[in-house]
């Protein structure tokens, strides 16, 4: 696992990286990395970590407590300041407190509303942006106060579609 740093439109992004060798024996040294966006900093809530990580079906199998250490030899190595890393720290050390697989209030929340968006949009967990976004414009169609829809189900399925791709947006295989 490591961290990486991607130019993108004159932007800086921060990736979460884990590598493996391809091939249908691991041994024909084609590497394949899976990765997660981070966003524009690592000076992430405890939340966000959370949110980011739990929702990407590569990472959220991965300990916090790997992660952070991960991004603590990072930001030694590159010279940025540790507390960048407190957000991820809160999180992994509220993991570790917590007993019988049971998941704070604020992950579970930060679940539910990812859960109530992709349920929204009738949508499976691990769906794509391309699968977001057709879903989004299915329900649009129908339920565009333009067309007779509610628009209060409207703005629920822009809200949807809008914490769905910020998920989503750059965790890429």
């Amino acid at each position: 696992m490591f961290v990486r740093r991607k130019e993108r439109s004159g932007r800086t992004y921060f990736f979460l990286c884990i590598a493996e060798r391809g091939g249908n024996n691991g041994n024909n040294g084609k590497v394949i990395e899976y990765s997660v966006c981070l966003g524009e900093t690592l000076n992430l809530s405890s939340t966000r970590w959370v949110e980011i990580l739990r929702f990407s079906e590569v990472f959220r199998s991965v300990p916090l407590e790997d992660v952070l250490k991960v991004l603590e030899k990072y930001l030694a190595n590159n010279g940025l300041p540790s507390e960048t890393a407190a957000g991820l720290r809160a999180a992994a050390h509220g993991s570790r407190r917590q007993k019988g697989g049971r998941v704070s209030t604020e992950q579970r929340t930060a679940m539910d509303e990812h859960e109530k968006a992709l349920q929204l949009l009738g949508l499976p967990l691990g769906s794509s942006e391309n699968d977001i976004e057709s879903a989004f414009r299915k329900s649009v169609r129908l339920h565009h106060p333009d067309v007779g829809g509610d628009s209060t189900k409207f703005r629920a399925i822009v809200a949807a579609r809008d914490l769905l791709l910020r998920v989503t947006q750059w965790g890429a295989k």
